[in-house]
């Protein structure tokens, strides 16, 4: 797989060659243009190994076919749907994670927003506040008024 994003590479594994590319271009590279993490790589491997497996039994009668929510590369959401599990762990250390905002001047599209690209949350770091992806902490909102109801510094 390293070799479709870095055909003479010797890397071995997807993200060495994901910290390599970053580093090569001093961070100056779109999520998108980066191989997928081994962990999304795992998802979407589950995912085409399912879906062959189905194709493979096509012609038969009855075909036994597991659920893909078990361990295929899907899940089920809260109302029952089946949705893509994207990844299994978190797509960064929570270091990293802080570190990373958008630039988005009017609102947080898909298409645009790298932190709804990266499957974030925009933060107080990001250049536009209170987009529809914005977080909403309710606890630290009512920390905040606790702090400042009644008490006094003087």
């Amino acid at each position: 797989m390293c070799q479709l994003y870095a055909r003479n590479t010797k890397i071995v594994g997807a993200n060495s060659l994901r910290y390599h590319m970053f580093c090569a271009k001093k961070g100056q590279i779109e999520s998108g243009q980066l191989p997928p993490c081994e962990d999304s790589l795992m998802q979407h491997t589950l995912r085409a190994n399912y879906q062959a497996a189905i194709w493979r039994r096509s012609l038969e009668n009855l075909p036994d076919v597991p659920a893909p929510s078990a361990g295929h590369g899907w899940e089920l959401d809260d109302g029952g749907s089946l949705k893509i599990r994207w990844m299994a762990g978190l797509p960064a250390p929570d270091v990293v994670l802080n570190l990373i905002s958008c630039t988005c001047r009017r609102t947080c599209r898909p298409s645009d927003c790298s932190c709804i690209l990266n499957g974030l949350k925009c933060t107080v770091v990001c250049k536009l506040q209170g987009c529809s992806n914005m977080v909403q902490d309710d606890a630290i909102v009512a920390q905040d008024a606790n702090d400042s109801d009644g008490d006094s510094d003087d």
